[in-house]
């Protein structure tokens, strides 16, 4: 029997944190149950755990909205970090100088899906 593969996109925007932090956390998250993230992430009391939950449960819940789906089915296919704009400010330093500070934001793309994702492994 054909199963329908219907990708669900959700795109946040402006987020306030670091990339390679959060890249740590995407890589043990991705192909994954969202019952299980939600499971793994409670457990973390960091900035970029608690971030990361509020955004795969608001991805989720526009999901079941959408689509007619089953709870236990529906699986992480990919995260995306990408570069969105950047915030410069300049702040005081010694002897009368001033120094800029580059502040970036980056948007994050979730694909969810209702089937796993069987990935090939990269040797990198």
């Amino acid at each position: 029997m054909f199963k329908n593969k219907i990708d669900f996109y959700y795109k946040s925007n402006n987020i306030n944190y670091s990339k390679i932090k959060l890249r740590k956390l995407i890589n043990i998250i991705k192909s994954k149950n969202i019952e299980d993230i939600m499971n793994f992430l409670g457990n973390f009391q960091t900035k970029g755990a608690i971030l990361l939950k509020e955004i795969i449960l608001n991805a989720y819940k526009n999901f079941s909205r959408q689509i007619e789906y089953q709870k236990q089915n529906v699986y992480i296919k990919n995260i995306r970090i990408n570069k969105s704009r950047s915030f410069q400010k300049i702040r005081p330093a010694p002897q009368g100088r001033a120094k800029k500070i580059k502040k970036q934001f980056f948007k994050m793309i979730l694909i969810l899906n209702q089937e796993k994702n069987k990935q090939k492994w990269d040797k990198r």
